[in-house]
Parts: C-alpha cells; sequence; structure tokens
C-alpha cells in the first residue's frame, strides 16, 4: 500500500461523491472507503497517519463500516498496536462503483 496522500481534490471528490450516494456514512467513513479503493492506506495505522487523524478514530469508524454497514472486512488486527487491515466487502466494492474514484 502506498504511504502518501492522493491528490487532494480526487480524494475529496471521492469523499464528496461516497456521502451523497450514501448519507449515513461520516466523512471520515467516507474517506477510509476511498483510501481503501485508491490503495493509499489497506490499513488503520496507515490511513491514521497519512491523513493526520487518531488511530482511535479510525478504529471507530472501522467499526461503524464493519459492524454496522458491512462495508469493509477486518483481515488482521495487531493485539499489542490495534494495527487493522481492511478490504472492501462485495457491499463496500458496490458503493464505490459509479462513484468518483480513481484506480
Amino acid at each position: 500500500m502506498a504511504t502518501e496522500a492522493p491528490d487532494a481534490g480526487a480524494f475529496m471528490a471521492a469523499v464528496e461523491s461516497l456521502v451523497g450516494r450514501a448519507p449515513e456514512l461520516s466523512p471520515l467513513d467516507a474517506g477510509l472507503l476511498a483510501a481503501l479503493r485508491m490503495g493509499v492506506a489497506g490499513d488503520t495505522r496507515a490511513f491514521a497517519k497519512v491523513f493526520g487523524v487518531p488511530h482511535a478514530l479510525v478504529l471507530r469508524a472501522t467499526s461503524e463500516l464493519a459492524d454496522e454497514f458491512g462495508l469493509v472486512a477486518v483481515t488482521g488486527r495487531d493485539p499489542r498496536t490495534q494495527r487493522t487491515r481492511l478490504e472492501l466487502t462485495d457491499a463496500g466494492a458496490r458503493l464505490l462503483e459509479g462513484a468518483a474514484l480513481a484506480a
């Protein structure tokens, strides 16, 4: 996974598109989905570092996306650091289809 922030304009367009398609998502939720799709971050620590968001907030968003919405699946977790590896579920991939996202 890349560890650099994507083009800010493209990333924000993706986040806005996702929130428009699914208003129940917070901007942080949408940002995490966009980052997964754009290959920016595949785990919570990487996302927190790239975007300067506290890891605890990213973990909360991850829980919401996985447990409430079923849009991501947890594929691994480091018990010491709580770094959580994620992937989109089929439902997450369907939501992202047609959104303003670069592959």
